[in-house]
C-alpha cells in the first residue's frame, strides 16, 4: 500500500533561519552544528509522509491560515502549512526565544 507523498518547499526566510541557527551553534561547536543541521533537514524531509499528523500551531497574533508544527531536538519548532499536495515550511524557531515575532 503506497502512502500519499507531499512536496515540501522551504521558504527562503525559513532557510535563512535554519542557517542562522547553524552558524550560531557552530561558534561553540562545529560538530554540534553539523548534527543539528542533519536533524533539521531530516525532520523537514519527514514532512513528505504525514504532515497533517503534527499538532496545530496557534501564533499569538492570529492569522488566516491553519499552521502546524513539528519539534526537532526538543527545542526547534518547524512551522508549516499544508495546501493540497504541498507543504510550505515558513519558519524554524528556537523555542527558547520569542517565537511569535517571526510570523505575521
Amino acid at each position: 500500500m503506497s502512502e500519499r507523498k507531499y512536496n515540501v518547499y522551504v521558504a527562503p526566510a525559513a532557510g535563512d533561519k535554519l542557517f542562522a541557527h547553524i552558524r550560531f551553534l557552530a561558534q561553540a561547536s562545529v560538530s554540534a552544528a553539523e548534527r543539528l543541521y542533519d536533524a533539521l533537514c531530516a525532520a523537514i524531509d519527514e514532512l513528505e509522509d504525514n504532515p497533517s499528523g503534527y499538532p496545530v500551531y496557534t501564533p499569538l497574533l492570529p492569522i488566516n491560515t491553519d499552521l502546524h508544527y513539528k519539534l526537532c531536538k526538543k527545542r526547534y519548532r518547524i512551522v508549516f502549512e499544508i495546501i493540497d499536495e504541498r507543504v510550505y515550511v515558513y519558519d524554524i524557531q528556537d523555542c527558547r526565544q520569542d517565537i511569535d515575532k517571526n510570523i505575521v
